[in-house]
């Protein structure tokens, strides 16, 4: 995981309190709830993609030597199956 349990709050946080400010929510239920739910959906989300990060991993070391005998970029290539791999399961990046 990239960011921190702290890091999404924070951001989390910050996201409410400007919908707040601008009048763009209304909560029906109780706020820390809310940000409960919400960090635990943003912390679900980066563990998915986590996961799909190790799964693209496994699937390019398995094919560890066509890609330097071929010379193919590492990272294109890892960004290109994620990608794919992501729109197959309906995943937001």
């Amino acid at each position: 995981m990239k960011l921190t349990k702290e890091q999404v709050e924070k951001i989390v946080r910050t996201t409410m309190d400007r919908l707040k400010e601008r009048d763009l929510v209304v909560f029906k239920a109780d706020e820390r709830k809310v940000l409960e739910r919400m960090v635990e959906i943003f912390l679900a989300d980066l563990r998915a993609e986590d996961n799909l990060d190790r799964e693209v991993e496994e699937i390019l070391k398995s094919h560890a030597g066509a890609i330097d005998t071929q010379k193919i970029d590492y990272r294109k290539m890892f960004n290109m199956i994620k990608g794919k791999l992501a729109r197959e399961r309906g995943l937001v990046l």
